[in-house]
């Protein structure tokens, strides 16, 4: 067991993560892809798309294993807002998770990376950033190019972010059909975001100012 455990540690791993769900029919591609290859993944959510419509994409999403994590109850950056209103999104997010599948987030990335003195102060997650796919609107990149940008920034420990949900043409879900079999053939595992923390040491305490891209292998 022990032996098991150290080898967990000494592999390369890498956690993919999606933003601006939940989405009936984005999402549910790229559930597909993430079921076809067996891989679990820890999905940003904004509380404001959780309707009754969308959430059996949540549901379907914990059943393969997938996290479900907070992004805020709308797109709005938040670096601007008060105390109160961080604390408001914040906790709105999170309500709607938990009535949705009964589950508290862990995680919590800011809409569009901006981030506040304020917002490290009153947000109780840890942050969490990632290597860019540059898939969000106003990229128009290809799958190719959002697979190769992972793939040109791929280390250890990297926190990979992607986005379920962007205006069309959005090919990202192509792009998991080049990224996941490329991760693989350069001998990554991918895990969950709570899988990551943990064999790299545990959960990072809220009020931490980092701002994750990179769990490093424990010394």
């Amino acid at each position: 067991m022990v032996a098991e455990s150290q080898a967990l540690i000494m592999e390369k791993l890498c956690a993919l993560t999606f933003d601006d769900g939940p989405d009936t029919e984005k999402s549910s591609k790229v559930l597909d892809r993430l079921e076809t290859y067996g891989i679990p993944a820890s999905f940003f959510v904004v509380g404001n798309l959780i309707s009754d419509e969308s959430r059996p994409v949540l549901q379907r999403a914990r059943s393969l294993s997938c996290e479900i994590e907070n992004h805020g109850w709308s797109y709005d950056p938040m670096d601007t807002m008060n105390a109160e209103e961080i604390v408001h999104s914040v906790s709105a997010c999170s309500n709607a998770i938990r009535k949705a599948i009964g589950e508290e987030p862990c995680f919590f990335r800011p809409p569009n990376l901006a981030l506040s003195a304020a917002m490290f102060e009153v947000v109780p997650y840890p942050m969490i950033g990632g290597i860019a796919a540059m898939d969000w609107q106003g990229c128009h990149t290809t799958a190719r190019q959002r697979a190769d940008k992972i793939l040109s920034q791929i280390c250890d420990g990297a926190i990979l972010l992607l986005h379920d949900v962007q205006p069309d043409p959005h090919p990202t879900p192509q792009a998991l059909d080049l990224l996941l079999p490329a991760l693989g053939h350069l001998d990554y595992r991918c895990v969950s975001l709570r899988t990551l923390f943990s064999l790299r040491g545990g959960l990072p305490p809220p009020g931490e100012r980092t701002l994750w891209k990179i769990v490093p292998p424990l010394c």
